[in-house]
């Protein structure tokens, strides 16, 4: 009888298996091989389209020599690089975002990396990944939308406000804010708070850079 060909199938299920094993969650487990969050938890959520990649199903019998489920983990045919590939680092600026007075802000700046899968960022914008940044947010004048200390992924390959109220992480001045834009009929752009105790604001021409599109919250990392 020939030897069984390994399936997505059955990559799921080992994953869920290693999960329950090792009693740690998805995103811990990918941390643990250094991988992105989404890598483990397709596997988990039983969304996975392909198999996983042999960097990857390595990283795990490293990581985890004991669990039994890997012992049919190489039958059938595994893609070079799989889901590795996939991953891409974003990286994050070393920089606060103000969402109530602002924060002083001088951009560029170069901070650390951390891996997301294309898949995953796709959801939320198709630019490039060194296009893609990682900042967090302050205060709390964007609440309930965004919180204190919420990482945002910011697409800075968008920077015209072509649709209104869509939230933007701006210069304004020397300050860095997070904020929902509005061009008037002026031609000057209303900022717009989430909090309804804030007041909105009005920056005219030439007082407001637009850094990129606020096209996700992450939370904490």
């Amino acid at each position: 009888m020939p030897a069984s060909m390994g399936t997505v199938e059955d990559d799921i299920q080992m994953i869920r298996d290693l999960i329950e094993w090792s009693g740690e969650t998805a995103a811990a487990i990918a941390r643990n091989i250094g991988s992105a969050n989404t890598t483990i938890n397709r596997f988990k959520k039983g969304t996975a389209e392909t198999r996983l990649g042999r960097q990857t199903l390595t990283k795990l019998k490293e990581a985890y020599p004991k669990f039994p489920g890997f012992v049919d983990a190489d039958s059938g045919e595994r893609p070079n690089d799989g889901e590795d590939s996939d991953d891409v680092d974003i990286q994050q600026w070393n920089v606060a975002y103000g969402m109530g007075g602002g924060t002083y802000l001088d951009i560029p700046v170069t901070g650390e990396m951390h891996k997301f899968s294309r898949s995953w960022l796709r959801q939320f914008t198709n630019a490039p990944p060194e296009k893609i940044f990682l900042a967090t947010g302050t205060g709390d004048s964007m609440t309930p939308t965004i919180l204190d200390s919420d990482i945002v992924l910011i697409d800075t390959s968008e920077n015209q406000i072509r649709v209104g109220d869509k939230i933007w992480a701006v210069a304004y001045g020397e300050t860095g804010l997070i904020k929902r834009l509005r061009r008037m009929a002026d031609g000057s752009v209303k900022m717009l708070s989430d909090n309804p105790v804030v007041d909105p604001e009005t920056a005219y021409d030439g007082e407001l850079t637009v850094v990129g599109r606020v096209v996700a919250v992450v939370r904490k990392m």
